[in-house]
């Protein structure tokens, strides 16, 4: 089960002073997919946002009936990493607590979406909290076509906003800006049940605009505010594999944590790893893992040996 916001016909400008869609809540049959039109308009005093074709979807594919309704409850301290990864315990010996801010890496293939996913699915559905994914290159729909195929069910509770239409239709669209008035949205409707945000991906959004200094101060900015923010982040970038891999911006040095997801050959396979290159605060292996898909997403297998 799952939110998407498809959102189209923007501007350059990423102002936004009319409201967000209000939940949308419908009973569903069991694997029934629902869609509802919704008619909005954003006007801000820079440009106008018109999604006429928005298209809120749930999927209910477990229960017989079930009201899908956006609304979050107060949940006690649950842990992010360990018991939302299998086998995260080998590797940590305490979690994480908000504001925390981790960079997923890794070359193409890697899982980086999956894991995501996986780690967060699983935190929303223990917690009954909220979520946002935000991403930028891969529609919703091929997401969807991934969570399926590695059995990695959405909980209801997780909102996907697809900006993958703006890239075309909008090349000097500000994403940082509209990023920051999207979580502001948020923050303000669900207040403190408003706990998990991921940025899909980074690298995305370096390829629209140049790295230079200006865009470093940015960066810096924006990582300032998703702190203040309060919550578990999770940005996604891509990163070449090598021992000494760099990776764009300064983001490797303003993240709580760095997560490289890798490819390593093993006797003719090809093996996909974890390993944490930083992670404050906590005490952490560093050895790679090997990690799998199993029933209900990522889980890590156990360190690699040379």
């Amino acid at each position: 089960m799952y939110f998407s916001t498809s959102l189209t016909n923007f501007c350059s400008s990423a102002s936004i002073e009319s409201p967000l869609p209000k939940t949308f809540s419908r009973p569903l049959g069991a694997g029934a997919a629902q869609s509802v039109d919704r008619r909005l308009a954003f006007n801000g005093s820079y440009c106008g946002w018109s999604a006429t074709q928005s298209s809120i979807m749930a999927l209910n594919t477990h229960q017989s009936a079930a009201m899908v309704k956006l609304g979050c409850k107060n949940a006690t301290s649950v842990s992010m990493f360990i018991g939302g990864i299998a086998g995260m315990e080998r590797v940590m010996q305490s979690d994480v607590e908000p504001p925390y801010l981790s960079l997923l890496t890794g070359p193409p293939g890697s899982m980086k979406t999956a894991f995501a996913l996986s780690l967060i699915s699983n935190h929303l559905r223990r917690t009954g909290e909220f979520g946002l994914y935000c991403t930028v290159e891969e529609p919703v729909e091929s997401l969807l076509r991934t969570c399926q195929s590695m059995g990695i069910e959405l909980p209801p509770n997780l909102q996907i906003t697809d900006f993958t239409a703006l890239r075309a239709d909008n090349e000097s669209m500000d994403y940082l800006k509209f990023t920051k008035k999207m979580i502001d949205h948020f923050k303000q409707q669900r207040g403190p049940s408003f706990t998990c945000f991921i940025l899909d991906s980074l690298g995305a959004i370096y390829s629209l605009t140049t790295v230079n200094e200006e865009m470093r101060k940015r960066m810096f900015g924006f990582f300032d505010y998703l702190r203040k923010q309060d919550l578990y982040t999770f940005i996604i970038t891509e990163r070449q594999q090598g021992e000494y891999a760099e990776l764009e911006g300064n983001e490797g040095f303003l993240a709580d944590a760095i997560i490289n997801l890798g490819l390593d050959r093993r006797n003719g396979k090809i093996v996909r790893t974890l390993q944490f290159e930083k992670m404050r605060h906590i005490r952490h292996s560093m050895e790679k893992q090997a990690i799998d898909i199993a029933p209900g997403g990522v889980t890590i297998m156990g360190p690699l040996f040379d």
